[in-house]
């Protein structure tokens, strides 16, 4: 085997330097995938709490609303039975 072929204790040690800095870049690569993740899901719990109060308020929301159609009509039927509808209607 010609002597350049030949294994030289230097190639260990390159072998091993580049073994162990790929090794430490995966490793590094996981850890800053968790830490990604782990702010990705306290960002997530953030909306889902925010989703939930928007939805609680479109309820009390919904309640008014509903609220507010029902004395809208009241005050609508009152107004017809007062006549005030029919002089509306006159003057325009």
């Amino acid at each position: 085997m010609p002597d350049n072929l030949t294994p030289q204790p230097w190639w260990v040690a390159v072998l091993g330097g580049l073994l162990f800095t790929i090794r430490w870049l995966i490793g590094f690569g996981a850890s800053s995938a968790k830490a990604t993740i782990e702010s990705q899901r306290q960002d997530l719990d953030r909306l889902n709490a925010r989703v939930d109060k928007l939805e609680e308020r479109e309820k009390e929301y919904i309640v008014l609303i509903e609220e507010l159609r029902k004395q809208n009509a009241m005050l609508r039927e009152g107004l017809t039975r007062s006549g005030y509808a029919s002089i509306k209607e006159e003057h325009l």
